[in-house]
């Protein structure tokens, strides 16, 4: 249907949304054709100004690109400004992804991009969304998206048509495996001061929307303290003694004790170690200000709190040590026989600088996959030599790398590891570092300091004893 005067709309259509060609939006109370009821979108376009209807009309030939541009990027940009909570990309046509699921949370979106097998995610601010689903489009036909109450939704046909419309709705449907609403151990609304003082939190507990990376990342690193540590450790009247090491500004050490003396009800002795004199003063201060008794700060490195301790650690904690300090962490936290271990590395330039990859040709490119398979090495070698040391020791994502490039996060706790479990894996990094021709920091303390040696001899006073058998 082509209607030549503007005015023959408002009797033949009435529910319907008008959208100006090159994105430019009409939306006047006083005209009819504009109530918020609508349903098809319009746009004026064609060689003599026509309105044309989409489910009623293809655009010439010579205009149909651009006109199914225009009216996909201004049905975006509409939906988006409209507060569209929930997005999906559907129809693909034979592009990489086979449908994208967009979710607004926290302040800006988040785009799980699904393959076959695969699901990768994508975060993007609010400002840029329009922008960016529109890019994302590219590879499919249809767009559903969900506001309050209400479903929009626009198609190209295979005909080459583009339908657009609205309907009511009761809820968008949830994504695959992407981004839900969490129960955070740290609920937004929850005040937490020190989070209040650091600009994470507003004075009423809400999070700011530039704090909420950093606060995901503190709810995820208690998550890992609330499923590992042992609930007898937790019922026991003595009171646990944790460190941080490079505690940096202390907005984890803060949240950390926050969480064990207010949340579980459980005592601590907490102590924050960084190089820094201002850092721990000011540190020092704020303790004191919210009460933290149990709460102490250590001016100095790992070593001059290692001779300047004899408590026992039960817990060792670490946020974005850089590069060795790492490994450094991990030596300390095994000579005081910490239970717990939880270290999240950063910066890892070792392997880099001196790993020969010639017998891995396909990451040996001086470049970004050099760098992320020495990374990925150091943080294996690390998880292996505390098993050795007899931690169950794994390598989890920390966040979701949309949140962080630093995700990923080393969780050790002392076991009963059967000696051949620890054994193949001390040979197992002694192999590896013997292909790529290097040493690494931590086997290079714990072998200096003796640590590996009594494996090593206590697996051949097994080999006699079984020998002699």
């Amino acid at each position: 249907m082509c209607i030549k005067k503007p005015d023959q709309a408002v009797n033949l259509i009435q529910d319907y949304i008008l959208i100006v060609r090159f994105a430019v939006f009409i939306f006047d109370a006083n005209m009819p054709i504009c109530r918020p009821k609508n349903r098809l979108l319009l746009l004026f376009g064609g060689a003599n100004n026509d309105i044309l209807i989409f489910g009623g009309i293809r655009a010439p030939q010579s205009e149909k690109s651009g006109f199914i541009v225009d009216g996909i990027r201004a049905f975006i940009a509409e939906i988006v400004g409209l507060g569209a909570y929930s997005i999906i990309l559907s129809g693909a046509k034979g592009g990489e992804y086979k449908r994208i699921n967009i979710v607004f949370s926290d302040g800006s979106y988040f785009a799980e991009k699904l393959t076959e097998k695969q699901a990768f995610h994508e975060r993007f601010s609010a400002a840029d969304a329009p922008e960016r689903i529109f890019e994302l489009f590219s590879g499919f036909s249809q767009i559903n998206a969900w506001g309050l109450d209400t479903e929009y939704t626009a198609r190209i046909t295979k005909k080459g048509k583009l339908l657009a419309g609205k309907h009511a709705a009761s809820s968008a449907p949830k994504m695959a495996g992407g981004e839900r609403k969490k129960n955070y151990l740290l609920p937004d609304g929850t005040v937490v001061a020190p989070l209040v003082d650091m600009g994470v939190m507003a004075e009423d507990g809400r999070v700011n929307h530039r704090g909420y990376d950093k606060f995901r990342q503190i709810n995820r690193f208690l998550e890992f303290i609330d499923e590992f540590i042992d609930e007898e450790d937790m019922a026991s009247g003595r009171p646990l003694n944790i460190v941080d090491f490079g505690c940096g500004k202390s907005y984890l050490t803060f949240v950390v004790y926050y969480y064990f003396t207010v949340i579980r009800k459980k005592r601590v002795n907490m102590t924050g170690i960084d190089l820094k004199r201002d850092v721990i003063d000011f540190c020092g201060a704020l303790a004191e200000k919210y009460g933290y008794d149990g709460l102490k700060f250590y001016c100095g490195d790992i070593a001059d709190f290692e001779r300047a301790t004899s408590e026992r650690i039960d817990l060792v904690i670490s946020l974005h040590a850089c590069d060795t300090a790492t490994d450094l962490v991990l030596y300390s936290a095994a000579r005081f026989g910490a239970k717990y271990i939880l270290s999240s590395p950063c910066c890892q330039h070792e392997l880099n600088k001196s790993a020969d990859l010639s017998a891995f040709p396909l990451f040996d490119d001086d470049g970004i996959l050099r760098e992320r398979a020495c990374a990925l090495m150091t943080d294996s070698i690390r998880q292996k030599l505390l098993t050795a040391l007899g931690y169950t020791a794994r390598v989890m994502e920390f966040v979701e790398l949309s949140h962080t490039p630093k995700n990923l996060m080393i969780r050790a706790k002392k076991a009963a590891i059967p000696h051949k479990k620890r054994l193949d894996a001390l040979k197992e990094v002694e192999a590896s570092l013997a292909v790529i021709r290097t040493e690494q920091k931590l086997h290079s303390l714990l072998s200096e300091a003796g640590m590996l040696s009594g494996l090593c001899d206590e697996c051949a006073d097994k080999d006699k004893k079984e020998d002699a058998q």
